[in-house]
């Protein structure tokens, strides 16, 4: 059986279970069965198989029994692990990925419950490390000791990631054993059994992930919060045939700290995807704003103070200098938003570090999830030494990096000759000399639980974007983050000060459609205030539906009367939808809070123009011309509101001086020459309409619309000022020969 039938097999009998088709499922892993040849997952089969004929034959005789859902759930149950028994085995044995070769190399069935063997091994070795830690402070085992041990725990990742489903007893084991590591260790093997759920579902694994969820230890907490709330989002359709589990997840709430967690989980998950983002802002804009500016040219500062002064911007310290340097306030701005992103939680560090993950260090994938440790061997070099002060752990402390990146940082000084590599150690020292207690704050800082999530979603998202074989994985990023989206996670998360906060997070992240769904979900439960109805109408008004968004900023009119930034935006709703007199009212509203403000004295007189008003609307425009504001477009609407009241001497004195300036349009042009024309000058009108064609010939967009469309679209403003409909006709054709002459 090839691969696409495989896989065709696999999804109609998920299908078909999800449904409770058990029939139809269990036809699909009959083919696959079929090509595995494995007796004791064939046995399996027909056990179940036979199970359901009994129930049916049950029903058929019209017998009732009370347990019956239950029995037909456990059924479902043991066909989705004999589905996965089956998947699993058909893998490893077709299949050449990592996963398949990880699995072969420490599953073999000639090898006797290895699984033991490395237990034992690794409980040694741990308790052995705390007995040095105990009696010296520090660890003093010899390289052969420390390599062994981080070893055993890297083959135990590679073991529980690619382990076969597994009974509760051994689920009691390997959590014992789990409970009984330090906090690193812990941490790394629950991303061992995330990964472990992913490829297939173990309700086993799963009830050790709910478990570690209530762990006192933060880093084991958040990596199995976000395992089980991951494995969740994948799997949500089979646990409705796992109430247990559900109920075991949704009882996490209960604990005011874990929902806490949860909200936090949530924010960092959303920002993860703004990471591109980030990039592209870094990539664009600052560094190329770094390179052009002239202030920071080597002969200015230095090359070595352009890189220290960025490097302080990335860990959050702006350089006053940017915004002295004249010039420089686009770079200021610029570094202060890549800073605030930082500060949030958004990665800005990826495009930095992308490319340090080609050592063999990350060759291994329980080494993208490894806790950071000064001890691992890999690394131990850098921070060997009887110094109790060491600049390049103060910097991994107080650095906004997660473990991924530390090991990156590590690799990369690994590959620096060791003179060179204590040079760069003194002159970090220096540096940071005088700052120690900033950068322990700093450190304090990054040790918070939103810290530790941050920095976790940061380690995975590297792993699935970044590792070589990434595509053999399921990459959780790319599936729906919004943990409203699903059922048990909506209702451990469900309250009216919830949605709000979320829907506001949302807003700022310009994601409005979710936002709408958070805030109307919210009003369902609390009376609506001006602020969340400002919120909706907002988010309505940017996914393009004013009219919706007029809906909501209306009543929001009623609760807070006269609001500015609300009158705002309901004009620009209102000028969406052509609704001239309602936006007219919000302008003069408007006017009388800034009776000076020149843009909304030319928007309310374009309001008015469009509304006919043009005496109105031109003592307005004059306005400013008087104060000096907006001068030319002034000019522009006086001369079209004049030509529109058929002071036509008045409007050819307004175009002769806007054709003296510099920035002339077509349509200065074509609006000079119907003056001309119907004041009787044709001659002078013909040399208007030859600039405008000229000038229009250049300018226009679609080269296959007519040259003369906009004369003919004014036609109509023509007739109203008395010229004969034949005279347009031979001024058009007239047109057309100065366009191409014979």
């Amino acid at each position: 059986m090839d691969r696409k039938s495989f896989e065709l097999l696999y999804k109609d009998a998920a299908d078909a279970l999800s449904l409770h088709h058990l029939l139809e499922a269990h036809n699909c892993i009959r083919g696959i069965l079929f090509n595995i040849e494995n007796q004791e997952l064939n046995r399996e089969m027909e056990s179940i198989s036979q199970d359901y004929r009994m129930m049916l034959a049950f029903m058929e005789q019209g017998g009732t029994d009370a347990q019956r859902s239950i029995i037909h759930r456990n059924l479902t149950n043991r066909s989705y692990a004999l589905l996965d028994k089956a998947a699993r085995l058909y893998h490893t044995n077709n299949e050449k990925d990592i996963y398949a070769e990880t699995c072969k190399r420490l599953h073999a069935e000639t090898q006797p419950e290895p699984i033991g063997k490395w237990l034992n091994t690794a409980d040694l070795l741990r308790e052995k490390l705390e007995e040095e830690r105990r009696q010296n402070g520090r660890p003093s085992l010899s390289a052969e000791e420390i390599s062994a041990f981080y070893t055993a725990y890297d083959t135990l990742f590679e073991y529980i990631w690619t382990s076969p489903l597994i009974r509760p007893d051994e689920a009691e084991l390997w959590r014992n054993f789990i409970e009984r590591q330090d906090a690193g260790e812990q941490a790394m093997l629950v991303s061992a059994i995330m990964l472990n759920i992913q490829r297939y579902f173990d309700p086993q694994k799963f009830r050790i992930l709910l478990h570690l969820c209530r762990s006192e230890k933060t880093q084991v907490r958040v990596r199995a919060l976000t395992a089980a709330v991951f494995a969740y989002m994948q799997y949500e359709k089979r646990f409705t045939d796992y109430p247990d589990l559900a109920e075991g997840l949704s009882l996490l709430a209960q604990d005011t700290a874990l929902k806490e967690e949860l909200i936090l989980l949530q924010r960092q998950a959303l920002l993860s995807l703004e990471t591109t983002k980030a990039e592209k802002k870094l990539q664009n804009e600052i560094f190329p704003d770094l390179i052009r500016n002239k202030n920071y040219q080597r002969n200015k500062m230095g090359f070595d103070q352009m890189e220290e002064d960025l490097a302080k911007a990335l860990r959050g310290e702006p350089n006053a200098e940017w915004e002295q340097m004249q010039g420089n306030k686009q770079l200021a701005d610029n570094m202060k938003k890549i800073i605030a992103m930082g500060k949030e939680g958004i990665d800005i560090n990826l495009g930095t570090f992308s490319s340090l993950k080609g050592f063999s260090f990350f060759q291994s994938v329980a080494h993208w999830f490894a806790p950071f440790s000064e001890l691992r061997p890999e690394i131990q070099n850098i921070f060997s030494g009887q110094a109790q002060y060491n600049p390049i752990k103060t910097l991994m402390e107080a650095g906004n990096f997660c473990d991924s990146d530390k090991y990156s940082l590590c690799m990369m000084l690994n590959q620096i000759a060791p003179s060179q590599r204590e040079m760069i150690t003194t002159q970090l020292g220096s540096q940071i000399d005088g700052n120690t207690e900033g950068l322990k704050e700093i450190a304090n800082d990054n040790r918070t639980i939103g810290s530790t999530y941050r920095n976790y979603l940061q380690d995975l998202y590297r792993f699935f974007k970044l590792y070589p074989h990434k595509a053999q994985f399921n990459d959780p990023f790319k599936s729906d983050l919004l943990f409203t989206r699903y059922e048990v996670l909506n209702s451990m998360l469900k309250t009216p000060d919830y949605l709000r906060d979320m829907a506001s997070f949302l807003i700022k992240r310009e994601c409005y459609q979710d936002a709408i769904t958070y805030i109307e979900e919210a009003l369902k439960y609390e009376k609506a205030d001006a602020e969340i109805l400002q919120k909706v109408a907002f988010c309505y008004q940017h996914i393009g539906q004013p009219n919706k968004a007029i809906y909501y900023y209306q009543q929001a009119d009623v609760l807070n009367p006269d609001n500015e930034w609300l009158l705002k935006q309901m004009n620009l709703c209102y000028s969406a939808l052509g609704r001239c007199e309602q936006q007219l009212s919000c302008l003069k509203k408007l006017e009388k809070m800034n009776p000076d403000d020149a843009r909304l004295i030319s928007e309310t007189g374009l309001c008015l123009m469009q509304m006919g008003q043009y005496e109105e609307a031109a003592r307005r425009f004059y306005e400013l011309e008087y104060k000096g504001e907006r001068v030319i477009p002034s000019w522009r609407a006086i001369a079209w509101c004049c030509f529109k009241m058929g002071r036509l001497e008045q409007a050819d004195k307004y175009y002769k001086k806007i054709l003296k300036q510099d920035k002339v349009t077509w349509e200065d042009h074509l609006n000079a020459g119907h003056t001309a024309w119907c004041r009787g000058l044709i001659s002078e009108a013909v040399i208007h309409y030859r600039n405008f064609i000229k000038l229009y010939g250049n300018k226009r967009k679609d080269n296959t619309q007519p040259l003369l469309q906009p004369f003919d679209d004014d036609r109509d403003e023509l007739l109203c000022h008395g010229i004969e409909n034949l005279d347009i006709s031979l001024m058009r054709d007239l047109l057309q020969s100065l366009e191409n002459p014979v």
